[in-house]
């Protein structure tokens, strides 16, 4: 032996050195294990993102785990309801039990643990019976650890660990699980409260698509951020459009609703007119954590058929108004017009050789009985309470609407042609919504006529079958109507005479009549720049 061995032998250097490299050995080993727990725990973290699934997390920390322990299987089971449910199970090839099983409050290993809190171990020489023992020894598992999944101090689950050799925790070693699952358990309410979030979110989307009225979101500059289907109904405005001129053009009363609200910072509402539709306007302003304004809400209602009820309401109580002054007049008028025919008859018998007074006796005679026609057709003509439908003649009718408008045609000097078929079949409907449909067609030809220099002026008025059904033709030779117009006289509120002389209602009001008789109102123009506007009407129509 050489001597240098000999003294390493008699000193123990050789044993230094051997266990030098032997603790060596565990120190790195113990690193690398810590920096592996160090990198499940940073695994179950990261992995919880905007596309967070918990078996994707499961699935990643099983992987990182067989590399340091001999796991095989993981699983969480959660509490809902104050129940202990089976959530989730990785590999799922290792489930035994069906995802949703409910675990029972008694003789469960799982349901103890929630209840306790604590650590549990199940190895295959338990002899101890519990509901989760057949599916472990099905699953081949030889030792099963569970742990609390705990959040903000409060036990929401378990977690399983399982694996098919028996597999001892060491004290180092149930610290990490510990703290592992209480990773698992943040992950696990984060889910839960990004799930509900997600789906409070999706309530609201789809709450917010449903409702039947326009919904904007707008942003201070006006550029639309968001709105609901409504929207695309009769007023489209497109996300990213600019709404400032729309409203500009919309607002009749001078004012900016949408810049008023951000100046104020209130809710501000006002009364929107497009396409001769009539909008219900609300702003109401969202705020920001600075109490600046970060959007703002614009709540839009068509109430163009409301404001049309309205206005129609208004003008039957006129009609009333009117039948009972015309009543009045008609009875105060009655007795001295009686006396004016009357005895105007007796002198025209006793002075019938007069050349000089008969004439004079004849008109007051006939200016008398014209004045009792019109306070007829007055009474008649305002007494829009009786809407039943009856035999009636479509000739009455324009005879009615003539007695009451035409002295006012004529004094324009604008003649009448009167075109009546007196072979028209009567039908079923109501006389005096037909006269009003002739009187406003009569006075909207009176008025077409009225500002022109063209001569002479004329208005045929017409009726005749044809079809099966009953015309009437009002035919003026005036300026016509414009073409980028003809779609749009009908709807209500549209016109083109001065705010002082027309409300846009005649001729939407007249469509309706026809309609409810089961015809149809439209307008026709020829190249002599005469306008014809039809009322057909089925005589088969049984009325309402």
């Amino acid at each position: 032996m050489e001597r240098h061995e000999m003294i390493d032998l008699l000193t123990g250097v050789q044993s230094s050195k051997r266990n030098y490299y032997s603790e060596l050995k565990t120190t790195v080993d113990e690193l690398k294990k810590k920096n592996s727990q160090l990198e499940i725990i940073n695994e179950v973290m990261s992995s919880f993102t905007s596309n967070f699934s918990v078996s994707d997390m499961l699935q990643n920390m099983l992987l990182k785990l067989k590399s340091v322990y001999p796991i095989d299987r993981v699983s969480t089971a959660l509490e809902n309801d104050h129940e202990l449910v089976l959530s989730y199970v990785y590999p799922e090839s290792d489930m035994y039990l069906a995802r949703g099983t409910r675990f029972p409050k008694n003789n469960s290993l799982y349901h103890d643990v929630l209840t306790l809190g604590h650590h549990t171990v199940y190895h295959d020489d338990n002899s101890v019976s519990f509901f989760e023992k057949e599916g472990f020894q099905r699953l081949g598992l030889a030792s099963v650890h569970l742990f609390p999944l705990k959040s903000n101090g409060k036990t929401i689950g378990v977690l399983s660990l399982g694996s098919r050799t028996h597999f001892q925790c060491i004290e180092e070693d149930l610290a990490f699980f510990f703290n592992l699952a209480d990773q698992v358990a943040v992950c696990v309410e984060n889910s839960r409260l990004f799930s509900e979030v997600l789906a409070g979110k999706q309530r609201w989307e789809e709450t917010f698509r449903a409702v039947s009225d326009a919904i904007l979101i707008i942003a201070p500059d006006g550029t639309v951020v968001s709105r609901n289907d409504a929207v695309q109904l009769d007023w489209p405005l497109e996300v990213g459009q600019n709404i400032r001129t729309a409203i500009a053009k919309a607002t009749r009363s001078g004012e900016d609703p949408f810049q008023k609200t951000i100046e104020t910072k209130r809710p501000y509402s006002a009364e929107l007119h497009h396409e001769n539709k009539i909008y219900d306007c609300s702003w109401y302003p969202l705020l920001g954590m600075d109490a600046s304004i970060d959007a703002v809400i614009l709540y839009r209602k068509n109430v163009t058929e409301k404001r049309q009820m309205e206005v129609q309401l208004m003008h039957s109580g006129q009609l009333a108004a009117i039948g009972e002054m015309a009543a009045g007049v008609a009875h105060e008028l009655n007795n001295p017009l009686t006396a004016i025919i009357g005895n105007s008859q007796l002198l025209l018998r006793t002075q019938s050789n007069n050349v000089e007074m008969k004439p004079l006796l004849e008109d007051i005679d006939r200016c008398g009985k014209r004045c009792r026609t019109i306070i007829r057709s007055l009474l008649a003509f305002s007494r829009q309470d009786d809407f039943s439908f009856k035999p009636c003649s479509l000739n009455e009718a324009v005879s009615e609407a003539l007695h009451l408008t035409r002295q006012q045609i004529e004094k324009q000097q604008i003649s009448i042609d009167i075109v009546l078929d007196s072979s028209l079949p009567t039908l079923s409907g109501n006389l005096q919504q037909l006269s009003q449909v002739a009187v406003n067609l009569l006075m909207n030809a009176k008025d077409a006529l009225e500002e022109q220099q063209v001569v002479p002026k004329k208005i045929r008025i017409q009726t005749k079958t044809t079809d099966s059904s009953a015309l009437l033709c009002v035919t003026d030779n005036g300026s016509g109507i414009a073409q980028g117009i003809l779609d749009d006289i009908f709807h209500p509120f549209f016109t083109t005479k001065d705010t002082d002389r027309g409300t846009g209602l005649g001729l939407s009001v007249s469509f309706g009549i026809a309609k409810a008789h089961g015809g149809t109102l439209f307008v026709e123009t020829s190249q002599l720049d005469e306008t014809t506007f039809i009322l057909k009407i089925p005589l088969s129509h049984g009325g309402l």
